[in-house]
């Protein structure tokens, strides 16, 4: 299994649960580097009335060491900022979803500036083509949601996960934030 399969389904598995019916508090149990920070990367804003919002931020602790192909997913993501959105609607008296169109997003560092986007054509063929799979297999694992979650790179500027900062990015009227370094990085 590939190490874009194994985000897209830790992916999918957390968004997934964002689902439920009734709010649930849940802890993990012998935590790992890895799924620290998996669950820190990933925002579920349930906000009530079939409202949620999620963002999954993928940082380069979500791979595990010396599984295929990781030193390039690695680097690929400490050059780039890769961010994947959703905003969803449960319509509770047919049960079906709706979903926000989000057409661009913005996103910025813990000074307040602004990263830059990077559009798909700019990225190397096998960046761009490894975000084509995440998307592509999100679309197979979870159908409807996974076809309207929307993808965005960023350079990654002064953004580093290990390194004290923070990512900013406003969506649907709130600011979704993570400070770094995040849970999962090696101490020295």
């Amino acid at each position: 299994m590939s190490i874009t399969q194994l985000v897209l389904i830790l992916a999918a598995s957390v968004m997934l649960s964002s689902f439920g019916t009734a709010p649930a508090i849940s802890r993990m149990w012998k935590v790992s580097p890895i799924a620290m920070a998996q669950d820190y990367a990933t925002i579920n804003d349930n906000r009530g009335h079939g409202d949620v919002v999620l963002l999954m931020w993928f940082v380069p602790q979500m791979v595990a060491p010396g599984s295929p192909g990781a030193d390039n997913v690695v680097t690929m993501l400490r050059k780039y900022v890769v961010v994947m959105v959703g905003h969803a609607h449960l319509d509770t008296s047919t049960g079906r979803f709706s979903f926000d169109d989000i057409s661009a997003l913005q996103a910025s560092d813990q000074d307040g500036r602004t990263l830059t986007p990077v559009a798909r054509d700019d990225l190397p063929p096998v960046t761009n083509g490894a975000l084509t799979t995440v998307e592509s297999m999100m679309r197979q694992v979870l159908g409807t949601l996974g076809s309207n979650m929307k993808m965005f790179t960023f350079d990654a500027g002064h953004i580093d996960t290990c390194s004290k900062g923070r990512l900013s990015i406003p969506l649907a009227g709130e600011t979704y934030t993570w400070d770094t370094p995040i849970p999962g990085c090696q101490q020295n």
